[in-house]
């Protein structure tokens, strides 16, 4: 099975890196303990929406140990209470880097063929 990392940043400090429990090219979601859902306050200590972060999304293939990473930028969009100590957060993507989409798809692809390999067998 595929891997991913999603990485939040505020201004180039990194304030929480996390397993997505659920990807699309549109966004991801993951769970948050007490500590880690502190990164979703406002400066009165509710939880907002419409935070903005920038992301780095490493992807971790299932064909090789080397990670490609995608930027962009995460806006929440709901944080819902799970349990008394966890919480589901969820996050789309918009301004996403080249080939942001195309990663996103092949590492949810388990049987991607690169295009000059396809091209080789039918010549």
């Amino acid at each position: 099975m595929n891997q991913a990392i999603l990485t939040l940043m505020a201004g180039k400090k990194e304030v929480l890196k996390i397993t997505p429990e659920m990807l699309t090219a549109r966004g991801c979601e993951f769970t948050c303990d007490d500590e880690q859902v502190n990164v979703f306050r406002d400066e009165k200590g509710a939880l907002g929406l419409c935070m903005e972060f920038q992301i780095k999304l490493g992807l971790f293939p299932h064909t090789g140990p080397r990670p490609q990473y995608m930027l962009a930028t995460g806006d929440v969009v709901s944080v819902r209470r799970c349990t008394q100590s966890s919480y589901r957060i969820s996050m789309n993507f918009k301004d996403v880097g080249q080939d942001g989409y195309r990663l996103i798809a092949e590492h949810l692809s388990d049987s991607v063929v690169p295009l000059h390999h396809e091209e080789s067998k039918s010549a």
